[in-house]
Formats: structure tokens, C-alpha cells, sequence
């Protein structure tokens, strides 16, 4: 991570499970707008499964209005693992992923995918077009 740019940085927080600070790092995917249109504070509404999302992904893939971009969040600090260690955990205990509350006008879905650094790339997210 240390050679790619942050093109955001603020918190994460899911009430009664975790609020840490963090970055995103870009993946794949055009990423014009989101350093703009990632609010301050990235609220998770909910959880939802990952069927449901690779359908979308799926389909998104073959529409020609959209876009998929990839991020990848990391802690800030070393004091914010524990909490972003406690999020991960939460959601990839239940096989389930997170759905962010607050979009804004260019980002009309945004999820988070817990991948652990052993976890192979799911391939509905492949090929990478970035930094990877």
C-alpha cells in the first residue's frame, strides 16, 4: 500500500460494532469521483449476502451505463486495527457482507466484501482495470 496514493480517508462505522478511521486505496475501476463523493463518515446500514451482491455485480458487469470500482479500506493507524479487526470479523463470522446507508449521486451501491489477505480475489470482481 505504501506506493498507491489514499484517495480517501475518514471512518467507517456500523453503531454497536465498530467506528474506526481509515483509508481507501484504489483497486479497480475508475475513481474520479469518489474521493468527492465519500461522505466523512461512511455508515454501515446493514448486512446482506453475498448471492444477492454477485447477482448485482453480474449484471452490473454486462450494463454499459455503469461502472464497477474497487477499494480497499485499511486501518489508519495501528490504534484503529482492533476495531477494523472486529468489523471484519463480525461480518465474515455470518458469511455476510456490508451495505453502506449513505450514497451519494454517483455511487449508487457500495458494499464491503471481508477478505482476509489469504482469501483468493472472488472472480465476479475480475479482471482488475487499476493498480489491482
Amino acid at each position: 500500500l505504501s506506493r498507491l496514493n489514499t484517495i480517501w480517508k475518514g471512518f467507517i462505522n456500523m453503531q454497536s460494532v465498530a467506528k474506526f478511521v481509515t483509508k481507501a486505496y484504489p483497486v479497480s475501476g475508475c475513481f474520479d469521483y469518489l474521493s468527492e463523493d465519500l461522505p466523512d463518515t461512511i455508515h454501515i446500514g446493514g448486512r446482506i449476502s453475498p448471492k444477492t451482491v454477485w447477482d448485482y455485480v453480474g449484471k452490473l458487469k454486462s450494463s454499459l451505463s455503469k461502472e464497477l470500482c474497487l477499494i480497499r479500506f485499511h486501518p489508519a493507524t495501528e490504534e484503529e486495527e482492533v476495531a477494523y479487526i472486529s468489523l471484519y470479523s463480525y461480518f465474515s463470522s455470518r458469511g455476510r457482507f456490508g451495505v453502506v446507508a449513505n450514497n451519494n449521486r454517483h455511487i449508487k451501491d457500495l458494499y464491503l466484501i471481508p477478505l482476509s489477505s489469504k482469501d483468493p480475489i472472488p472472480s465476479k470482481l475480475l479482471p482488475f482495470e487499476g493498480p489491482g
